[in-house]
């Protein structure tokens, strides 16, 4: 957030025109004790955003390398990725490209394709706590997992810019050491499972020995929810839980306006979602770490993104990485935690989308996994800024 120009600036960079700022709203997650997030309401820009460098920043050795960036919040994502690919002078860097036009970055004149694995994941939010489903049973979230096609999702859904998320926390260095794989498609396994757990919720509630040799038989459709940005994603998975256990699903497709009311409804738990599964796209910057930000979202007592019963022994675990500083204990117990949500399933795991960008080819830009930086940033000898200079120059 940054409100107003200043010398204030310790990074990189130091803002000289403009603001970008966002409007947040807190909802309370727990009383006692209290436990609250921030859910992000609007925001506030002005066409443009001037950085000039910082002369006094204290890592000179990582830059910053240009005299000045300008951040244009006045054209559409459409317009921007026109610019870049066909034009010079205008855009130079466009962040968040979508998977879909990725291709055709690649294949410009003036463009090119960066991409990193980003610390990203797409997960279906389990409602543990669903009404005529047995979402509370470990083998019920199992089969879940099983019946999606993840090289499917990947290919077709994020057209192979993604990796398989395997547990929530995606793929890197950090998990190199300590690598779970993703659940393996198969149809016959999962319907064995749900059936299972199906039966025992039915005897739960009393059912007779004829009713359970019956084929079980969904008293509802499942509800998936999700944005129009995960539509293709929610439909593939719509899919692979019809054609393995036979669901008949349906999906919910929500506005900007609407996600912010789901993602409210879901911190404060005052009443029961309504949807069976949530689909989200979740980012991070606790690289070293993932759990710190990651599982506690969705899992954890004070998570603003879980939706079931607090589970004691994540917390437990969670607790103890909290309070560990070597790095190799931080790791041992990351890989612990995450392989606990992995083998409860508690979470429908998708994939780890890249972090995508269209620069133009003169522009030597470093990507993070986390956060869009601009501090290694330089440009070339025939970039149009540098040919300008020297024409002006001359």
């Amino acid at each position: 957030m940054i409100d107003a120009p200043g010398s204030w600036s310790t990074g990189p960079f130091t803002l000289i025109e403009g603001y970008s700022s966002l409007d947040n709203e807190i909802a309370i997650i727990n009383s006692e004790p209290f436990a609250a997030t921030w859910i992000p309401t609007r925001e506030d820009r002005t066409p443009r955003v001037r950085l000039a460098a910082n002369t006094n920043y204290w890592d000179t050795a990582r830059g910053p390398r240009l005299a000045e960036a300008v951040f244009r919040n006045d054209i559409s994502y459409e317009d921007a990725l026109e610019l870049v690919c066909t034009t010079e002078g205008e855009v130079d860097i466009v962040t968040n490209v979508r998977p879909d036009d990725a291709g055709r970055v690649e294949g410009a004149d003036y463009a090119k394709l960066v991409a990193i694995d980003a610390l990203r994941a797409v997960v279906g939010i389990i409602n543990r706590d669903a009404p005529d489903f047995p979402l509370n049973d470990k083998r019920a979230r199992q089969a879940l997992n099983i019946c999606v096609e993840r090289e499917r999702i990947v290919d077709e859904g994020l057209f192979g810019r993604a990796q398989p998320l395997a547990g929530l926390t995606p793929p890197s260095a950090v998990t190199f050491i300590h690598r779970l794989s993703p659940y393996a498609h198969d149809a016959a396994k999962a319907v064995k499972l749900w059936r299972e757990a199906n039966e025992e919720k039915m005897r739960r509630r009393g059912a007779t020995d004829d009713e359970l040799s019956r084929p079980p038989r969904s008293p509802r459709p499942l509800r998936i929810a999700t944005t129009s940005e995960l539509e293709r994603i929610a439909q593939l998975v719509a899919s692979s839980l019809r054609e393995t256990i036979g669901f008949d699903v349906e999906v919910t497709l929500h506005s900007d306006a609407e996600k912010l009311q789901l993602l409210r409804h879901l911190a404060e738990k005052k009443s029961p979602p309504e949807w069976d599964i949530l689909l989200y796209a979740w980012s991070g910057q606790a690289a070293d770490a993932p759990p710190l930000g990651l599982h506690r979202a969705f899992v954890g007592w004070d998570g603003e993104l879980r939706a079931g019963q607090v589970v004691p022994e994540f917390d437990e675990m969670y607790q103890e990485l909290k309070h560990e500083t070597n790095a190799i204990r931080q790791s041992q117990i990351s890989y612990r935690i995450d392989k606990f949500v992995y083998e409860e399933a508690l979470a429908l795991f998708l994939c780890a989308p890249q972090a995508l960008y269209a620069v133009n080819k003169e522009v030597d830009f470093t990507p993070y996994r986390t956060t869009f930086e601009l501090a290694e940033c330089s440009v070339s000898s025939k970039h149009w800024s540098r040919i300008v200079d020297d024409a002006t120059s001359t």
